[in-house]
Parts: structure tokens; C-alpha cells; sequence
């Protein structure tokens, strides 16, 4: 038995964030400034405050020596406070930074200070600044969320297309990730990797129509057509391709199962 488990970025039907990220960032080590005992610094770079901004101070958490202490704890109550020292510019738009401030001094050796904390996406370091998770999706019951009809078509797509090696079955593979690095125009073309995409797609084809004579298959799960495979070279970097095939199914739906293709110039 096998399963799909949600890997995708993006929706293919309505192009939107599938694992939308949260921006939640977890227990980022600080250590107390030596100035004032009372201000806390990014331990990594003690010059600054705070890694990031803060969106959000009823989300702001702070453990010390694994413990969590709350804002209104009476020897190591804290607030957050603007920081006016730090100002950046993301994306046309000055971003305010703030920093944790103790109520009262605090002197303790060596702490082991952890903040979690809500930033902006441009400062998450879970998605890398993109928005979205590319991992397992959990779903509501706390188990990796499954994929079905159109979403689970897209996805056993691009597994075909991008499975360049299988001992066990190497007819079923895909040339397309060898093409990376490799000179555009003369080791590779772009009716190279218009016929490799075909070729892997009409694999699974093959595959599924087998597949079907011996269960039964969800019509919205199984690659009716490869209506087309584009490859355009982008405007602005001629070492990348974007590789756009689009496929349909026994429902009559259409969808996209884009990526990017790097070459060498």
C-alpha cells in the first residue's frame, strides 16, 4: 500500500500557497546586555536586539533555563518595547524592530534565554522568506495530510518527471534532472526537454491504464491527456527554463505542473 502525502507548494487549481507558513519562530536563543542587565540581545549577534520583527506581541514566549516565564512574572517580568535604534527598508517600506526589555535587572550566569515570537516573511527562517512550506503537510488530526483527485495528479506527475534514477524499474525514469548544469543551446535544447517531459508523462500513462484494469481509480487522478509541454527560457536569466506541461484528466479539468530548470550559459 502506498501513500501521497501533500508536498506541493502550490494549489495547481487555484495557484495559491498550500502550506502557507506561519512565520512563527521558535526558541531563538538571547542573552541579557551586560550594559543594563536588563535588555536582551540576539545571541548570535549581540549587537542587535532582536533577529527580527516582531508581528504580534500576545504570541511573544520566553523560556528561561527551559522554563517559561510569563510578562508578569515579579523577578522576571519583561514587556516589549520599540526599538529606536532599528529601522529597515523591505520592500520600499520602513519595518520597525522592537526589542524584550526585563522589568527589572536581571543577573544570572550564563542563561539560557529562548524567545518564540511571529515575524514578517521576508525574516522567516522556516520558509526562507518564500511564504510557503515545501515539506509534509500535517493535517487537522496531526498526521501528514493526504492528496487526492486533481492535487494527487499533479503531484504523481511531477514525481515522474523529476525521478531521474530507479534501480528497480529504470524504463520509468526521467532524463530531465541530468539536464542541470549542462551548457543551454548546445549540450541541451529545448526540444530536449519538451520529449523527456513527454516521454515520462506518457509513462504514467501507460502505468495507469494498466493500473486500471485491476482497481479502480478515481477519474479525477488519472492523466487523461498532455495537452502541451512549453519551455521558455526566462527573459532575465538565461540559464533558467521554465518548464510549463499542462495535463487532464477523466473529469474534463485541466492542470498546470510547472517548475524551473537551471542550465549553464
Amino acid at each position: 500500500m502506498s501513500f501521497d502525502y501533500n508536498v506541493l507548494v502550490i494549489d495547481p487549481m487555484t495557484g495559491l500557497p498550500i502550506g502557507a507558513c506561519d512565520h512563527h519562530q521558535w526558541f531563538e536563543r538571547y542573552i541579557v546586555n551586560t550594559d543594563d542587565f536588563r535588555t536582551l540581545n540576539y545571541a548570535l549577534n549581540p549587537s542587535i536586539n532582536m533577529r527580527a520583527p516582531i508581528n504580534g506581541f500576545d504570541a511573544v514566549q520566553i523560556w528561561i533555563a527551559e522554563e517559561p516565564i510569563q510578562s508578569t512574572d515579579p523577578v522576571y517580568g519583561w514587556q516589549v518595547v520599540v526599538d529606536p535604534n532599528r529601522v529597515e527598508e523591505v520592500d520600499g517600506q520602513n519595518t520597525s524592530f522592537y526589542k524584550i526589555v526585563f522589568n527589572q535587572p536581571v543577573r544570572i550566569v550564563l542563561p539560557l534565554i529562548e524567545v518564540s515570537y511571529i515575524t514578517q516573511q521576508p525574516y522567516c527562517m522556516k520558509c526562507s522568506g518564500l511564504g510557503s512550506l515545501n515539506d509534509f503537510k500535517i493535517g487537522s488530526s496531526g498526521t501528514p495530510g493526504h492528496v487526492t483527485q486533481v492535487t494527487k495528479l499533479v503531484q504523481k506527475a511531477l514525481k515522474w518527471v523529476l525521478t531521474s534514477q530507479d534501480p528497480f524499474y529504470p524504463p520509468f525514469t526521467c532524463a530531465i534532472k541530468d539536464y542541470v548544469g549542462r551548457k543551454f543551446g548546445l549540450q541541451i535544447t529545448e526540444t530536449d526537454v519538451q520529449t523527456e517531459v513527454m516521454n515520462a508523462l506518457s509513462n504514467m500513462q501507460q502505468v495507469q491504464q494498466a493500473q486500471g484494469t485491476v482497481q479502480t481509480l478515481d477519474p479525477q487522478e488519472i492523466l487523461k491527456d498532455i495537452v502541451s509541454v512549453t519551455v521558455t527560457p526566462d527573459p532575465n536569466d538565461p540559464t533558467s527554463l521554465f518548464v510549463s506541461p499542462i495535463i487532464s484528466n477523466y473529469s474534463g479539468q485541466t492542470a498546470p505542473i510547472g517548475f524551473t530548470l537551471r542550465t549553464n550559459q
